[in-house]
């Protein structure tokens, strides 16, 4: 769990509710259902238009990573597959099958089911690179997802002519 996220946050609605109160202002004049159901609804169709649904819907389960690390230990990995390559050459690599349903990364799932299957070692690198890197391109547009929003510039500012 990320402390600074949830503190981050917690300022923010502090500072905001705390400058309200000292211009005189009332909760009630920022708690507008309407008001942000405009904003929000209107923010949410405009990035719709943009991106594909399979983008915007993995932008939003990605929001969960700002609070909550679920990022796996690297040693640990690294300890999971030296277990498999211990068994894969003490009884085999067809041994592996029987261990596949505990294997929790899909990426390393599907190498091992490659290797299972006889694949040569050439062709499971090419495949797995080529994995990553339809992941990676895909991983590339979700943080876009969030920041048209937050980078384009209110309608009137795009409207007034340069004087310049």
């Amino acid at each position: 769990m990320d402390k600074s996220s949830f503190a981050g946050i917690f300022i923010a609605l502090g500072g905001i509710f705390i400058g309200l109160m000292l211009e005189g202002g009332k909760l009630g004049q920022i708690l507008q259902p309407t008001a942000a159901l405009i904003v929000f609804g209107g923010t949410l169709g405009a990035v719709m238009l943009q991106f594909p649904l399979r983008v915007v819907v993995a932008a939003f389960l990605r929001l969960g990573h700002v609070f909550f690390d679920n990022s796996k230990d690297p040693q640990a990995l690294i300890a999971e597959i030296v277990e498999y390559a211990h068994k894969a050459r003490r009884d085999g690599i067809v041994s592996l099958d029987t261990i596949l349903e505990n294997v929790a990364d899909p990426f390393l799932k599907k190498s091992l089911m490659l290797a299972i299957d006889g694949t040569e070692p050439q062709e499971i690198r090419k495949m797995m690179e080529m994995e990553l890197a339809n992941q990676a391109e895909h991983e590339e547009l979700i943080p876009s997802v969030l920041s048209p929003p937050v980078d384009s510039p209110p309608p009137w500012e795009s409207s007034v002519p340069c004087l310049d």
